[in-house]
């Protein structure tokens, strides 16, 4: 049986789509996306709906976790930070995003991180070296599964963790690149995976950013995605560490708008752009190749 395997789209269509095409080429026997479909990205709806169409089975990851916790009002949401979460959680509905926590195909166990762990470091080697003795597996003796935004094997006392990475924005990749993986698994038990890179039109995804309002309505988080999905790149960890020292500061619960607008002044961006310079750059791009903003 040959599988393909996505996973981390991150509401990411312009990636989903160009990966799709490579599917159809490579003539797998069925499609799995690992969890982490939305949230992040700009088009969670039409992530979904294609999804849909193309008949892949979707597993539940902790960005779904986070929507359905917003939108039940959960508290600890209220930041800045959560932005993009509130966004995705006005265009999606719950049924979109109640899933299953797994799959089993042969011997194989798919999930997001580790079932029943749906935020598991799979990407820290040694942070699950520590943890794994306290996972229980039943007799599944390989994992394959998501998470961690680059690919990751690990092995511990005869349990194999394969994470595929990210196909909708890998935190150190090739710019401009989707990610995925094609996993053949053979009537003996044995079980190959193969990663696959495919180009995507990263113009594309900065204009859905713009089209959706986002660049207005959330400049900040939203240039750190944006950029993170063209760039392969990822700053978001850092960028809220930063955020969330100066709310400790500032004696606040969360990270206001403000507090994002003075850590926007202070992170050490590598292209030396504010964010309302980033997207003032982006627009100008946009233009140049006539595309309307």
């Amino acid at each position: 049986m040959k599988i393909a395997l996505i996973s981390d789209i991150h509401a990411n269509v312009t990636a989903l789509k160009a990966i799709l095409r490579d599917i159809k080429n490579q003539g797998a026997d069925r499609i799995l996306s690992l969890g982490d479909q939305v949230n992040l990205g700009p088009c969670p709806r039409e992530t979904l709906d294609l999804l849909s169409q193309e008949h892949v089975t979707c597993l539940a990851g902790n960005h779904e976790r986070y929507v359905l916790e917003a939108m039940d009002g959960k508290s600890g949401y209220e930041g800045a930070n959560f932005d993009l979460v509130r966004f995705t959680a006005s265009q999606v509905t719950r049924n979109d995003l109640l899933l299953p926590e797994t799959a089993v195909l042969g011997p194989v166990l798919f999930c997001h991180a580790l079932p029943g762990k749906d935020s598991f470091p799979v990407y820290d080697p040694d942070r699950v070296q520590k943890l794994l003795p306290d996972c229980s597996f039943g007799h599944f003796s390989h994992i394959v599964c998501g998470h961690g935004h680059n690919p990751t094997q690990i092995t511990f006392e005869g349990i194999q963790i394969d994470s595929i990475g990210s196909s909708g924005c890998m935190d150190a990749g090739i710019p401009g690149a989707a990610m995925y993986s094609m996993l053949w698994l053979y009537e003996n038990g044995i079980t190959v995976i193969q990663p696959r890179f495919v180009a995507y039109d990263v113009h594309e995804v900065m204009h859905q950013f713009i089209q959706k309002g986002l660049f207005e309505s959330c400049p900040i988080l939203s240039r750190i995605i944006c950029q993170q999905m063209t760039d392969n790149l990822s700053v978001l960890v850092p960028f809220v560490a930063l955020s969330n020292q100066l709310a400790k500061e500032a004696g606040v619960s969360h990270i206001t708008p403000e507090i994002f607008e003075r850590a926007d002044e202070r992170f050490d961006w590598a292209d030396g752009l504010r964010s309302a310079e980033y997207w003032e750059k982006v627009i100008r791009e946009l233009r140049s190749r006539s595309i309307d903003v």
